[in-house]
């Protein structure tokens, strides 16, 4: 199940100092956690890593070797890098269990051009990633939308995402993108709703 492979060395020592050393040797200072398992401290290569993050998905499965015959299934949770060099300072790994759901972040893509932009519409993504559960070798890499058929003033929401091996546990209502109104549409509408309420007075005299 695991997409890519990196060879971790358990730490018996923590703490900032301990940390420091492995940074200027070229490792990066990790943790690995899970529910029902023990957070275990791990040291990976900073080369390793930068190489897989390049190759890699966000949601994309790690096996990690300890050592020996020992291994854990894993994916990236969370990373800190430097403000300068922007290289990795620190890692957090979740391990999982093929038979256990896992909740993950997954990017959305939206294809195809929607009809309302060809009019002059404003084509607008108002969400970037959604929130889905499902087991972790049947994570997507994205999750796609076809917006051919949305027309200007139109939007999509989470509820139009199409039934998958995952459950979406960001609300139905939240919006993820919509095309704007022609601004000469909008701007004739406003006219004419003006035009009326100065008829109104007018016409009650």
């Amino acid at each position: 199940m695991a997409e890519f492979t990196l060879n971790a060395e358990v730490r018996n020592k923590v703490g900032k100092g301990d940390a420091k050393k492995l940074r200027a040797a070229g490792k990066i200072p990790a943790v690995i956690y899970g529910k029902d398992f023990t957070p275990v401290h791990v040291a990976i290569s900073r080369t390793d890593m930068e190489k897989v993050s390049r190759k890699a998905n966000r949601n994309a499965i790690l096996e990690l070797n300890l050592g020996g015959s020992e291994s854990r299934e894993v994916i990236v949770r969370d990373t800190q890098k430097n403000a300068i060099t922007h290289l990795y300072t620190h890692v957090d790994f979740q391990a999982i269990q093929k038979d256990v759901p896992i909740r993950v972040e997954v990017e959305l893509q939206f294809t195809g051009t929607p009809i309302g932009k060809k009019a002059g519409g404003i084509f607008t993504h108002l969400c970037k990633d959604v929130r889905i559960e499902c087991l972790p070798n049947k994570i997507p890499e994205v999750i796609k939308l076809d917006v051919t058929n949305l027309d200007a003033g139109e939007s999509l929401h989470v509820s139009d995402i199409q039934a998958g091996d995952f459950k979406v546990l960001t609300s139905p209502k939240v919006a993820l993108c919509q095309v704007s109104k022609v601004k000469e549409e909008a701007e004739e509408a406003g006219a004419t709703e003006a035009d009326a309420a100065e008829a109104a007075p007018a016409a009650g005299k």
